[in-house]
Parts: structure tokens; C-alpha cells; sequence
């Protein structure tokens, strides 16, 4: 009940929990990335609109964003090394993030810097990488990163591509609505609903076990109560059994002594290894030192005047990175050595304890005794011996003593089902009360959104309705979107009945009632006029300045090709296209 009230509590908080984090994208900067050889995109809070003509190299801005971030699979090429500028042999993408303290506080409060720069290298070999704040960082991480700020660059909702207005359109109204909760921060909710039957299918298996326990133990009862008279004797084979468990401990005392053995020769050779890595960090970190005086020297000569030979500046350039690249590599081999000593260490210690505790359970049953045999062949002759004595049929000394084991082991699993079978009952509760949770927050989300909708269809003549299927099964809830123009009833938004211009409205209108929910601290939407008439762009670039005004914590990036009326304040970036490099300017 103490988790279902916190969750409650979250729940109640989640609208103040989704706001952005007051965060922004500072700059971004491209270098050799499709038209692009080296631009640098210094946008602001609130909105920024990126125009300029038809191929200037807009959407790869927007583009680069989403591959920086972690975008893996685009609609512009095949793979992401075709995005690479032709006769370059990599790419570098960099996101600045802002996080100077506003009031004594940052926006990024767990980091301690003014700036979060996240930077994506691509390589024509297929190869890429990430540095976060000049750290090499691998893609999970970046993405547990950028999760806790609430991004996913692959949420057509937070970064829209051109034509990917359509393509959510197109999207199956199941995916739809993960799409939605992702974008809002409420993933949260079906997370917990899986927990939640992940813990259920756990109970319904230790019940299942837990039956065939009970089975075993009644007939285990029964068993020695049939016993409980017979007695045959059995003291002839008693001392070979006494024997036999007395080799069978010190073979255990042998096999951990060979484990433990063994740790510390894997030990030795890892401290080896650390010192060969050692090395490696060394003379690669010399090389960078070495490489970047040189470069430094070279830059120094160029600022006197003085007339230097460039031939080499970009292999040595090159060079540098690698070597920078072989120290990283080395120091991460190098963590992972250290990682394993310490693993090694507790498991050879863990051996250690184990091999004196075995060592004084062999010590207490006799005087240490040689054998070539493992202890499971000893352990095998032991069950034989065992089975030698029960076949005898005579009664069993301890007959009596066994069967009340029996009848209270039987008991006590009779009481641990009806504890489970409570528990049972009260997994599925938790699990109803989950789904209940999730589906109280979707209403309660579409319950406000959409008279937002509707509002912004209003103004280009037109009305819809938001609809939710299938609730009762997670797996199979969906989101509709119902929309009409010019009179006409609102129906399904898709291909088959509504032009392109409609579902670009329509998605957009949804994507802008959404906007007070979104977690994410930037949207971002391409070229998403291509297919509206004059009067129904004008309007969407108003309502997109309107929502830019009204969430002041947000920050919203715009792509279009055309010109558009816009107030102070307002960032306007110019990209053109010259001589085949795209250029980044201000409107005069």
C-alpha cells in the first residue's frame, strides 16, 4: 500500500515532473556532415527559425541534431557514413547544451558545468563514437543521459524531420500512443505495468513449484510412516559410508585449493597485464603531448608571419586523434583489468573462506586422507552406499525422528502456499491497479489536450476529438486521432482520407497541444509547410509562435523554406548554399 500511495504522489506530480528542465541547445556545430564543412548554429531559447532556399542545407542542421544525439537509422541515407561530406573520411557532430546557473541553480543540477557538450565522431568504415564533455562515453550511457533530460532523438514528436509529419500519420495508432507517453515522460506507467506482470508471472511459477513442493512432501510423509516399523540393519555398510564421506570432504578440501590456486595465477597474469597497459598509456599520451607541440609550434609560426609547410598538418592532425584515441582505449582496457583484479580478489577471497570452512568440516570427520577422484564420483558412491542401505528394507532407527521432519516440512509448505496464494492475490490487485494508473493518466492527458486540439484546428476551420482503444490491454491500447475540416465530421487522420496538407494540419495541431507536456527541453519540426496552401501556413507559423510565447522554458526550432513574418526576439538563422558548402548567416 506504501508503494501505491508514492505512486499516487507521482502521479498527482506528473505534469510538474514533465516540464522541461529549463535546459537549451546552445549551439551545434557540423563539421564535414552532408553539405556542411564547417558550421557553427548558435541558436537561443524560446523559437528559432532556420530558413533559407530549397537545398541549402536546412534540414541537415536538424539532422545533425538527431545523429549527435544518438539517431541511429535516417530517411536521408542508407547508413549513417553516407552522411559523411564527399572525400571527407569522417564527421565530427557536436550539441552544446546551456547549463549556466540562473538564481544560484543550474538546470542540469547533477553536472558541474555551465555547458553539457555531447559530440558524435562517424567514420567511413562504419565506425562512431561519443564524448560527453570530452569524456568518451559509450551510446547507452549517452542515452540514459539524454533520458534523464528528457530526449529521445528518435521520438518523431521532439525532433520531426521533414516529411516525418506524414510518417507519424502513417504510424499505427499502437505506436502512436507509445510515442505519446514517451514524449510526455509517462513511459514511467508501462514500466511499471510490466514490472508488475513480470512480478506476477514470478509468484504464478513459485506456485506452480511451490505445488509439486507440497506433493512431494505429503508423499515424503506418507513415506516414512511406512517406515516408521521397519528396520533391517544397516551397520555393515555404515562404516564404508563413514569412509567414503570422509574422502568425499577432503576432495572438496582439493578441488578449492586447485580454484583458489588457479585465481592467483589469473591474478599475477592480469597485474602483468596492467603494467603492459600502464606502458601503452604512457607512450601513447607522450605521442599526443609530442604531436600537439608540434602543431602548436607550427601555429605559432603561421601567427609570426613566418612561411611553413602544411603538407603534414592534417596527417599529424590525424595522427594525433588516433593516438589520443589508442591512450582512451588503453585506459579503458586498463579500467576494465583493475575491474576484473578486484572481481578476481572478492571471488579468491570468497574461495578462501569457503576452502577453511570445508577444510574444518574435513578436519572434524577425520585425518586427512589422499584421492584421485572428483567429488561428485566419491558423492555418486555415497548415494549408491545410501541406496544399498534403503534397499535393505529393514526398519530405520530414525524413523520416528524423520517422519515428524517430514510432517513439518509438509506443514510448513501447506502454510507457504497459502502465503503465496496471498500474495498471488495481491500481485494481481497491484497489477490491475498499475493498468488503472496508466489509464487514469491517458484519460486525464486527453481530457486536457484535447480542447487544446480542437482549439487549434478551430482556426483553420476544422474540429476533431482524441480517442483511446483498447485500454483494458497495454499491448494493444492505441490513440486515435479524429479530425474534420470545413464542416465536414471528424474521422480517423490518415492517407486514405484526408490530402497532405489535412493530416500535416492535423498531426501538427496534436503536436502542439501536446507541447505542455512534453518533456523534452527542445521540439524541433522540418519543412512542415512543404505541402500547406499560403493561408494555412501563415496560420500554423502563427500558432507555432504563439506556443513558443506561452512555454517561455522551451526551446523551438522551426525549418522552412520560405519566408516568414516573425517578432522580436525571435532567432532567424539564414543557410545558403555556396559554391557546394552550406553557409550560415543572419537575415539583414
Amino acid at each position: 500500500m506504501g508503494r501505491m500511495a508514492s505512486d499516487e504522489k507521482s502521479a498527482g506530480a506528473l505534469e510538474e515532473a514533465s516540464k522541461p528542465t529549463g535546459t537549451y541547445i546552445r549551439e551545434v556545430i557540423l563539421e564535414n556532415f552532408m553539405s556542411h564543412e564547417y558550421s557553427r548554429v548558435t541558436l537561443s531559447p524560446g523559437l528559432n527559425v532556420i530558413t533559407g532556399p530549397n537545398g541549402a542545407g536546412k534540414s541537415s542542421i536538424l539532422l545533425g541534431i538527431a545523429v549527435a544525439l544518438g539517431q541511429t537509422y535516417t530517411d536521408r541515407a542508407g547508413k549513417l557514413s553516407d552522411l559523411i561530406r564527399r572525400g571527407e573520411k569522417a564527421a565530427r557532430l557536436t550539441v552544446v547544451f546551456d547549463n549556466t546557473e540562473v538564481d544560484g541553480k543550474r538546470p542540469i543540477p547533477w553536472l558541474q558545468s555551465d555547458q553539457l557538450v555531447i559530440t558524435r565522431y562517424l567514420k567511413r568504415t562504419g565506425e562512431y563514437w561519443h564524448y560527453v564533455n570530452n569524456r568518451l562515453k559509450t551510446k547507452a550511457e549517452v542515452d540514459h543521459l539524454l533520458r534523464r533530460l528528457g530526449i529521445n532523438p528518435n521520438n518523431m514528436l521532439i525532433i520531426m524531420h521533414q516529411n516525418m509529419i506524414e510518417e507519424f500519420a502513417s504510424k499505427n495508432n499502437v505506436e502512436k500512443l507509445r510515442m505519446v507517453e514517451d514524449a510526455v515522460g509517462a513511459s514511467q506507467f508501462r514500466q511499471r505495468i510490466v514490472e508488475a506482470e513480470a512480478r506476477l508471472r514470478d509468484i504464478e511459477a513459485q506456485e506452480k513449484s511451490l505445488k509439486r513442493a507440497l506433493e512431494e512432501a505429503r508423499a515424503a510423509v506418507e513415506y516414512w510412516k511406512e517406515q516408521y516399523e521397519k528396520f533391517m540393519t544397516k551397520r555393515r555398510l555404515e562404516e564404508e559410508k563413514r569412509r567414503l564421506e570422509l574422502e568425499y570432504a577432503w576432495a572438496l578440501v582439493s578441488e578449492a585449493e586447485a580454484s583458489a590456486n588457479k585465481l592467483r595465477e589469473r591474478i599475477e597474469a592480469l597485474m602483468l597485464e596492467e603494467k603492459k597497459l600502464l606502458g601503452e598509456i604512457e607512450y601513447h599520451e607522450g605521442e599526443v603531448e609530442r604531436i600537439r607541440r608540434k602543431l602548436l609550434d607550427l601555429v605559432d609560426a603561421i601567427k609570426r608571419g613566418e612561411l611553413v609547410n602544411l603538407e603534414g598538418f592534417g596527417k599529424d592532425l590525424d595522427i594525433l586523434l588516433e593516438e589520443k584515441g589508442l591512450a582512451e582505449v588503453a585506459k579503458y582496457k586498463l579500467q576494465e583489468n583493475r575491474s576484473e583484479q578486484r572481481r578476481l580478489g572478492y571471488e579468491l577471497n570468497r574461495i578462501e573462506k569457503d576452502l577453511a570452512e570445508k577444510l574444518r568440516n574435513a578436519s572434524t570427520l577425520g585425518e586427512r586422507v589422499k584421492s584421485s577422484r572428483k567429488p561428485s564420483e566419491i558423492l555418486e558412491d555415497i548415494r549408491v552406499i545410501g541406496l544399498q542401505i534403503a534397499s535393505l528394507g529393514e526398519v530405520f532407527e530414525e524413523a520416528e525422528d524423520m517422519y515428524l521432519v517430514a510432517d513439518a516440512r509438509y506443514r510448513e509448505t501447506e502454510q507457504r502456499s497459502m502465503e503465496l496464494e496471498e500474495n498471488l492475490k495481491k500481485a494481481m490487485e497491484e497489477l490491475e491497479y498499475r493498468k488503472e494508473l496508466w489509464r487514469r493518466f491517458l484519460r486525464e492527458l486527453v481530457k486536457d489536450v484535447e480542447p487544446k486540439f480542437n482549439s487549434i484546428l478551430s482556426i483553420v476551420d476544422g474540429r476533431g476529438s482524441i480517442v483511446l482503444r483498447n485500454l483494458e490491454d497495454p499491448e494493444k491500447a492505441s490513440i486515435e486521432l479524429h479530425v474534420g475540416f470545413r464542416g465536414a465530421e471528424p474521422v480517423i487522420l490518415d492517407a486514405q482520407t484526408h490530402s497532405g496538407g489535412e493530416r500535416i494540419v492535423g498531426t501538427l495541431a496534436f503536436l502542439l497541444a501536446l507541447q505542455s507536456y512534453i518533456k523534452s527541453p527542445f521540439r524541433a519540426v522540418g519543412e512542415f509547410d512543404v505541402h500547406l496552401d499560403p493561408l494555412n501556413r501563415e496560420r500554423m507559423i502563427k500558432l507555432l509562435m504563439n506556443v513558443a510565447e506561452q512555454e517561455p522554458r522551451s526551446q523551438y526550432i522551426i525549418i522552412t523554406p520560405g519566408k516568414i513574418p516573425v517578432k522580436a526576439g525571435v532567432n532567424v538563422i539564414l543557410v545558403q548554399n555556396v559554391g557546394g558548402k552550406s553557409m550560415i548567416g543572419r537575415p539583414e
